[in-house]
């Protein structure tokens, strides 16, 4: 019935449909992909004892990569390639850990299920969602409809529109999948009574409480002594706590090409030789966008005082076609400007309008039409307010009868502006702009005064060849250095040259760039294979020329206690001065909280709303040992001494709500069990994933 267009216009929409709901990277041929084998001897990664092939890999990077640019077909793909590589990476290692988990566990969508799935009685609600499947007048599923759109596929000569099918089919497939194990998860979720319970009296404490806090600073450092051994001790008692991925270390300097004196003066006189031929062109639109490094710049009429360019504001009583510059206009920018017209025109206007769109249900003529048809209607006496309201998508100005109030010259987009100030009060005049068909009237206008439209040739100074093989060879001078002599060091030759030596630690593998160097990753990679202290070459990231030198590998496991020695030092020198100030407090007499804080020097402070399921205290921040110690207590009784976080802590608990120990607490029981559930597949997954054994080789290939 269809014409075989129709049918790939209707199966792109589909496919664009599909790959929205597939979190726009991975899209329709799963079978595909994992029935291609794994091509060649290389392999990017593995996962459960799988070896995951680079071409696999590949592949499902270009089908990434092509639907990347069809969702984002303005935007810039080298930001994004690390991004989408993840994507597709942690897709994959996804798809393939989880069908090893249905296999495993008998989970599976035979065909008369899929059936069901797409005809039956249940059809999935990604598949009922799609438009082409709707009835258009109710915009519900169609039964009809997609059994005579899978009719059609077959006349699709290319085949192109089966594949999408089948790739949609096992899309839906692995979804009802997920869904079983998503259930079959959270059935294994059981919240007992006794556990609402708790959770109710915890949450529920709402304590409030005084305390004196005893800062750490009460005894000074340098009364406090810490030994190596003590130092050694705590490394080994806390070596679980320092542990580090593989990364490593590199210093670097940058040579960063910027315009010469020479440069300027060429840009600057390229500009000059444009002058006279920018005087004498009438078509002074395009031959800016020729001509200009700004090609996005907008010329508007305007008066005297909104000349913002002061080097410009001679035009204004200037000749026609006047011309002045070269001249700096901003740091390294330089500027023509020309007086390219002048008129007489109204100061601001008051207008109104209605504004349709092509959508798709009306291309651009049909829109046009529409648009005439309005018009005609108005001029036969219909009310534009009324119509305005009517059709116009612009739902701000619609309600007000499309009236945009006044507004001055360089307000409203190009075409609009432009049919706002030169129309005559009460025409109908339609325009299109990059928001769609206008239909415009202006309704009043203020007197008109002299205006004038100054037109501009900006140039950027940019570094010549030149200029850029000389600072090549500056960096190519300093590694040479460096690697044909074993008496001078990097540091050595920063400082004689006098250079600004910068450095990066722990820079693992997968990092894509160097901080403050775009485009980097070519020198963590050669960073990876590098012996420590060993020169690099030179390296071109952008306008920066680098040579580097790794410092240090810091292997995977435990760090160093030459890495961590300070941090240690400083956590044994607080500990050990908890133990002193809890002795002092311990060897004082007192009765109250206020008495305590005179004799230790602080103050008695309050908190309020402290309960055991939260560690925050007000105005302490993250405090556990003292929450703890204060949900233990019992009330008007001062507290054990306790050393925590920010100080150590004496307290008294004020008032608290007393523990329910009977009532009806199915309420506790239902959070509890949607929290456990909201969380449960996500965590069996972690758990699939870390018992699998993935490795990534990702690092030696990109």
């Amino acid at each position: 019935m269809s014409t075989l267009g129709s049918i790939r216009k209707r199966s792109t929409l589909l496919l664009l449909v599909i790959g929205v709901a597939m979190l726009a990277f991975i899209l329709g041929d799963f079978m595909q992909s994992t029935r291609s084998g794994g091509g060649g001897g290389f392999f990017v990664g593995e996962v459960a004892g799988e070896e995951i092939s680079i071409q696999i890999f590949e592949e499902r990077m270009q089908k990434g990569i092509e639907n990347w640019k069809n969702a984002n077909q303005n935007a810039t793909l080298t930001e994004s390639i690390s991004q989408i590589r993840n994507s597709i990476w942690d897709e994959y290692i996804k798809e393939l850990l989880m069908n090893m988990e249905y296999e495993e566990l008998g989970i599976d969508v035979d065909s008369e299920e899929l059936f069901e799935l797409f005809q039956g009685n249940n059809v999935h609600s990604e598949i009922s969602k799609i438009e082409i499947f709707q009835d258009p007048a109710t915009k519900q599923f169609d039964r009809a409809r997609m059994i005579q759109y899978m009719k059609e596929l077959d006349n699709d000569q290319t085949g192109e529109a089966r594949e999408q099918w089948l790739g949609f089919e096992e899309y839906i497939s692995n979804l009802r999948k997920n869904d079983k194990y998503r259930l079959l998860v959270e059935q294994g979720m059981y919240v007992s009574s006794a556990e609402a319970q708790l959770y109710f009296n915890q949450g529920n404490e709402n304590i409030s409480f005084e305390y004196v806090p005893i800062s750490f600073n009460h005894i000074a450092d340098s009364l406090v002594g810490v030994s190596e051994s003590e130092i050694e001790d705590y490394y080994e008692g806390h070596l679980s706590e320092y542990q580090q991925d593989e990364s490593r270390n590199v210093d670097y300097v940058v040579f960063t090409v910027t315009p010469s004196t020479k440069d300027e003066e060429d840009t600057k006189n390229n500009l000059a030789n444009l002058t006279k031929t920018f005087a004498a062109n009438t078509d002074f639109e395009v031959f800016v966008r020729r001509n200009s490094d700004n090609t996005n710049a907008i010329f508007n009429f305007t008066k005297e005082e909104g000349i913002l360019d002061t080097n410009a504001t001679s035009l204004f009583a200037s000749e026609k076609g006047t011309v002045v510059g070269p001249y700096l206009f901003s740091e390294g920018v330089y500027r023509v400007s020309k007086l390219a017209d002048v008129q007489y025109r109204p100061d601001s206007v008051e207008a109104r309008h209605l504004l349709i769109a092509p959508d798709e249900n009306k291309d651009l003529d049909s829109t046009n039409a529409l648009v005439e048809s309005v018009k005609k209607e108005i001029e036969l006496g219909k009310d534009f307010a009324d119509l305005a309201q009517k059709y116009s998508i612009d739902k701000t100005s619609a309600i007000k009868g499309g009236d945009l109030g006044w507004f001055k010259e360089g307000a409203m987009v190009a075409e609009f502006n432009e049919v706002c100030f030169t129309a005559t009060k009460g025409d109908l005049t339609i325009v299109q702009s990059q928001f769609g068909v206008h239909l415009i009237q202006v309704t009043k206008k203020s007197r008109n005064v002299k205006k004038v439209k100054i037109a501009y040739i900006d140039r950027v100074v940019e570094p010549s060849s030149e200029t850029y093989h000389e600072y090549y060879t500056q960096a190519a001078r300093f590694a040479g250095v460096l690697l044909n002599t074993d008496t001078t060091t990097f540091d050595d030759l920063v400082a004689t040259e006098n250079l600004v030596k910068r450095n990066e630690e722990k820079v693992s593998p997968s990092k894509q760039d160097i901080s403050g160097l775009e485009n980097s990753r070519g020198l963590i990679k050669w960073m990876r294979n590098a012996n420590v202290g060993e020169v690099s070459e030179v390296f071109e990231f952008g306008n920066n020329y680098v040579v580097a030198t790794l410092t240090k590998v810091n292997s995977e496991g435990d760090i160093s206690l030459e890495d961590v020695s300070v941090e240690i030092e400083a956590k044994v020198r607080k500990q050990k001065k908890g133990k002193m100030i809890i002795d002092e407090i311990n060897s004082e007499t007192y009765n109250t909280l206020a008495e305590l804080a005179s004799t230790m020097r602080s103050q008695v402070q309050q908190a309020t709303k402290v309960s055991f399921l939260s560690s925050q205290i007000q105005n302490l921040g993250n405090e556990p040992e003292l929450v703890g110690l204060i949900c233990a207590s019992e009330k008007d009784k001062i507290t054990q001494v306790i050393v925590g976080n920010n100080a150590v802590f004496v307290a008294k608990v004020l008032s608290k709500n007393e523990a329910r120990t009977t009532g009806d607490f199915t309420q506790q029981q239902v959070q509890i069990s949607q929290a456990l559930k909201q969380s449960a597949s996500v965590a069996a997954y972690n758990a699939v994933k870390e018992n699998a054994g993935v490795v990534d080789k990702r690092n030696d290939f990109y």
